[in-house]
């Protein structure tokens, strides 16, 4: 039987970190990150790309865009793919491509660790053997495995900076669950709806704005202002963002950004649940001026679709 073609596209993160006097710093190739799982040199061909060597929060959406064209031009020559990344932007990496990388028809697994690969206590190691089962198992898509879980890329949040189980799938069930060297898909197949497409041009004029007690609508003028040309909203609760009965009145805001041509849409500060825009006065009044609803998406997921949008309408 003839085994299965890996490329491993490593950026850098904890997973690939070292001890500086200045604390940890990446520095480790993909190659040495392979040490740690040497079975697989065994069950597939794998074949490792340096793409970056970064902490996670030095990434940028021009490093989507190189993973996402890296995937892309590999994409026939191999069955699927594992990317090592840090777990700061992860979920935004993940998220970005699973926009970008339309209809793949690969796996495309994210993995990383709360602890650098040789420390003790690691959880690198069991993470690698989860993204490389998951990339093993075939299903197509964007994925990210970590702490036992298999995420779908668009759908994943961090929720914690030190423990090992440190992602959630938001709004979605798990796609699968790897445990006792056993990999369980929970999930159906996400099955590729039309030709492979790369979606390579992301437009960056798109803001994230919190909505909390205090805030001015200036802020949101601002925001325009700057040259923004989306803002994604995070309101309160099913998608509360104050009006006229309160002094931080945002509702005028809104027509100054509608006139301006900037595009605003709302999500939720809570975890789960998304938006409904629909259920209160507030989030309809919002509607009426232009607000659009982010539904069920997390702001990493919007970010990514956003970028996308206005990059291609702006072609």
């Amino acid at each position: 039987m003839k085994k299965k073609r890996i490329c491993v596209l490593a950026t850098g993160g904890t997973i690939a970190s070292r001890p500086t006097p200045n604390g940890l710093m990446p520095a480790l190739t993909g190659e040495e990150l392979l040490a740690a799982v040497p079975e697989f040199k065994v069950a597939c061909d794998v074949d490792c790309v340096q793409l970056l060597q970064l902490d996670s929060t030095n990434v940028q959406p021009e490093h989507w865009i190189l993973m996402a064209r890296a995937v892309a031009e590999r994409r026939v020559q191999y069955d699927a793919f594992v990317i090592t990344h840090g777990t700061d932007t992860m979920a935004y990496s993940a998220a970005a491509l699973s926009a970008m990388l339309e209809n793949i028809d690969r796996p495309v697994v994210f993995t990383g660790s709360q602890l650098p690969a040789g420390v003790p206590g690691t959880d690198a190691e069991q993470n690698l053997l989860t993204a490389f089962h998951a990339a093993l198992g075939g299903r197509a898509g964007v994925y990210i495995a970590f702490g036992g879980k298999i995420i779908f890329g668009d759908d994943a949040r961090k929720l914690c900076t030190m423990q090992l189980a440190a992602f959630a799938s938001i709004n979605r069930p798990l796609a699968g669950r790897f445990t006792g060297g056993h990999l369980t898909w929970l999930a159906e197949t996400q099955t590729p709806t039309g030709a492979f497409r790369l979606h390579d041009q992301l437009d960056t004029r798109v803001a994230v704005l919190k909505i909390v007690p205090g805030l001015q609508p200036k802020m949101l003028e601002l925001f325009v202002d700057a040259g923004c040309c989306a803002i994604i909203l995070e309101g309160y609760g099913l998608g509360g963002i104050p009006d006229q009965e309160s002094p931080a009145n945002f509702l005028p805001a809104f027509t100054y950004a509608k006139e301006h041509g900037c595009r605003l849409v709302c999500t939720t500060q809570c975890t789960y649940d998304g938006v409904d825009m629909g259920c209160y006065e507030i989030g309809v009044r919002a509607q009426q001026l232009g607000v659009e609803s982010g539904g069920r998406c997390t702001t990493e997921a919007l970010l990514a679709k956003l970028m996308i949008e206005l990059a291609e309408q702006g072609s």
